[in-house]
Parts: structure tokens; C-alpha cells; sequence
């Protein structure tokens, strides 16, 4: 008898923006404001499409998730904390068949709002196929046949915000250092509040007060009442001398006002080896 083997991958997505699959969801985020319904509920919506000559059934079920200090989604099966959004939402269908290129509606309602603890309340909902896909990969061995399995789960973020609250971010720190023969920034970032900061931006090296660099920073979020720490590296093309990395970034508070975090570091840059 031959031996199988079998491989499950799964391709778990937590953030969808730049996915580049065969099947689309739209928005890839949700974010709502309980104060702004007008009575003890609130609803919501999204889509999800796949390519024309495909058809693939898919089920939802939604998790509660922790963010972590790299700001990664740490998604929780169950949880019996104030801010899980899970006991408030009711969304139909919760299982569908995508084919002909056809998009699928999917209706979110959250209920008894005022059950909610002020702040930020949050889920994922998880869009998984429903069956497997199983591809035979070659082998040089005969008495070996390997079997991938292969199951596709994308997650669209959910808050809810509700009554007081404040999204408050902070720059605490920014560092350059080198590592081997790399320079590289380490900055750490808070959020004071009871709801995420999520913030993007850019960076600019600087030299004799002029300009030399620019470039993007990742967009990335900080949990409510917690920091969020990220390593980069510094462009390597730069010549000898001195330089000032500014980081710019900009963020919006619970009044959806745009916020700055703007801090800058001094470092030098040497030809030697």
C-alpha cells in the first residue's frame, strides 16, 4: 500500500486590501459609529465576488480578536470580553455559492446597542471556503503520493464605536541604529484611548536641511490603551555624512479630525566596513 501524504495549508488572510486572489470582498474594512444610529441597532454590508469561470461555495463565522503590539490581528475563537462584538451581530446568508462572476450581498445587523460598553468593539469575519482543494504534487519516490490541501480564509476587520470614545496616538520613540551592515529605524507608537489609532505616513531624510529622501511609512494600528513597535530599514544609498530622519505620520481622532505625530533622530553614515 502506498504511503500518503497529506499537507493542510491555509491561507490566512488578516488584512485583505492588497490580496490578489479569485475572490474579491468589498470593503475589506468596516468601521462604524453607534452614535450616529437613530435607534438600538445598526447595519452594515459588504460584498464578495469570485471570477466568472469559477464556482465555489463559501461559509462565514465571525471571531473576536485581540491587536497586537506589531499591530497583527490575533483572532480568538471565543471570548467572554466587554468589547466582543460577536453576541451583537446577525448577518444572513451565512453560507453561499459564488459562480458566473455574480457578487453576493451580505447583510450585518448589530443589535442592543446600549448593552455595549463605551469604546471601541470589535470582530472578524471570516469568509472560508467550504470545501478543500486538493492538488497531487509530484514525486520522485513511487510508493510516495503527496496530496496538498489547500483552504482559502479571508478575514474582513469590524468595529463598532460607541458612546465616549477617544483615540488619543502618541509618538514615544525613534531610534536609528545599525544592523550588519544595514541602518535601520526602530519607533514605538501608543494609543491612549479606548479605540484603535490607525494611522499612515511618510518619512523624509534630511542633509544640510535639504531634503534627500522621502519615502512611504506602512500603514499599520494601535490598539486602544496599548503601543505598537515597528523596525525598518533606512534607504542604503545614501554617501557619508550626517542626516536627520523626520517621521510624519497622520491619524484621525474620534472627531475625525486629521492628527500629526511628527518626531525626528539625528545619524551618521560612514563609509567604512
Amino acid at each position: 500500500m502506498q504511503n500518503l501524504l497529506k499537507f493542510v495549508v491555509l491561507v490566512f488572510m488578516l488584512s485583505i486590501c492588497q490580496v490578489q486572489a479569485a475572490v474579491k470582498v468589498a470593503p475589506t474594512l468596516i468601521e462604524l459609529n453607534a452614535n450616529k444610529s437613530n435607534g438600538n441597532y445598526l447595519t452594515t454590508s459588504f460584498s464578495v465576488q469570485a471570477d466568472k469561470n469559477e464556482t465555489i461555495r463559501y461559509k462565514l463565522y465571525p471571531e473576536y480578536f485581540t491587536i497586537t503590539d506589531e499591530g497583527k490581528m490575533n483572532a480568538i475563537g471565543d471570548s467572554d470580553k466587554p468589547d466582543n462584538l460577536i453576541p451583537h451581530a446577525r448577518f444572513v446568508p451565512n453560507e453561499f455559492t459564488l459562480k458566473n462572476g455574480i457578487p453576493q450581498l451580505v447583510r450585518v445587523t448589530f443589535t442592543d446597542l446600549k448593552s455595549m460598553p463605551d469604546g471601541e468593539s470589535r470582530m472578524v469575519m471570516f469568509i472560508e471556503d467550504v470545501a478543500a482543494k486538493e492538488i497531487m504534487l509530484p514525486s520522485k519516490n513511487k510508493n510516495v503520493n503527496t496530496k496538498l490541501i489547500v483552504k482559502t480564509r479571508l478575514g474582513i476587520p469590524i468595529y463598532v464605536d460607541k458612546g465616549r470614545f477617544v483615540k488619543v496616538g502618541s509618538f514615544n520613540n525613534l531610534t536609528v541604529e545599525k544592523n550588519n551592515k544595514n541602518l535601520v529605524y526602530h519607533m514605538q507608537l501608543s494609543a491612549s484611548g479606548n479605540s484603535k489609532v490607525r494611522y499612515h505616513g511618510k518619512a523624509q531624510i534630511i542633509k544640510d536641511k535639504k531634503l534627500v529622501q522621502e519615502f512611504n511609512m506602512n500603514s499599520n494600528t494601535i490598539r486602544a490603551n496599548g503601543i505598537f513597535e515597528e523596525t525598518g530599514l533606512i534607504p542604503d544609498n545614501l554617501e557619508a555624512g550626517d542626516y536627520i530622519l523626520k517621521v510624519i505620520l497622520t491619524y484621525k481622532n474620534e472627531k475625525g479630525e486629521n492628527k500629526n505625530l511628527i518626531k525626528e533622530i539625528s545619524f551618521n553614515v560612514s563609509n567604512s566596513i
